[in-house]
């Protein structure tokens, strides 16, 4: 009977730290169907932020969300002139990945006609070092596109990526770029050219993460699996 109860303990541990390992949590959210720049959900909605750099502005959150959300999106705009900073200028979304593994970054994006064709998605663990995640490409101008240019809303995987885990100063930015191997912006449309005002708008902006084993949890998983191997040997 000891032994029974033991594996039912062990059993009962494995299966709630099995569905504890596997769920993933929301970090944070911006849907900005609000029309402001306050976070709209997650476990660190309160902690999160974002911010614009390389001289980008923003006219605001009263425009056409993504088809995901239609209402309020992030408008940017004011980017660098022909031929300057590359992967300068953009927007940087912070949220602290504390307690949690597994991340996975995802959004809506939406590029003007005039907009830069290319951008870099980049991800930080110190809020200074930058790793490239990935290059979008746009497939033309004044639609909302995705990695797969109207599906659903791109997403960078960082599941196998050590130190973005439990790094309080996790952010990831959406930057401008140069086309391959030149030295100047291309238009999102082929028939535009590239200007500074051309924009770049964001929605349904999400971090999502899976919580670190607790302590306890692994405790009592280590408890039940010793107590098991003990009773196996005494009926030995």
């Amino acid at each position: 009977m000891k032994v029974r109860a033991t594996t039912l303990l062990l059993a009962v541990v494995a299966v709630a730290w099995v569905a504890q390992a596997v769920r993933a949590d929301q970090l944070v959210l911006w849907n900005f169907n609000d029309l402001n720049a306050a976070a709209d959900g997650g476990v660190y909605a309160s902690s999160a932020s974002y911010r614009l750099i390389g001289g980008v502005t923003s006219p605001g959150f009263d425009f056409a969300g993504s088809p995901l959300d239609a209402r309020g999106a992030l408008q940017t705009t004011t980017y660098p002139a022909q031929g300057t900073n590359p992967r300068t200028a953009g927007v940087v979304f912070s949220v602290p990945t504390t307690l949690y593994r597994n991340v996975v970054v995802s959004f809506d994006l939406r590029w003007s006609n005039t907009s830069s064709k290319y951008v870099l998605v980049q991800y930080t663990v110190d809020g200074t070092n930058w790793m490239d995640g990935a290059r979008l490409v746009a497939g033309g101008g004044d639609r909302w596109y995705s990695q797969d240019y109207g599906g659903g809303p791109f997403v960078l995987d960082l599941t196998g990526v050590a130190a973005v885990n439990n790094a309080p100063n996790f952010a990831f930015r959406v930057v401008t770029d140069f086309a391959p191997g030149t030295s100047a912006y291309e238009a999102a449309r082929s028939t535009s050219t590239y200007a500074p005002t051309g924009t770049l708008r964001f929605d349904v902006v999400e971090v999502q993460a899976v919580p670190v084993p607790e302590p306890a949890t692994m405790l009592v998983l280590g408890g039940g699996m010793a107590a098991l191997a003990v009773m196996r040997r005494r009926k030995r």
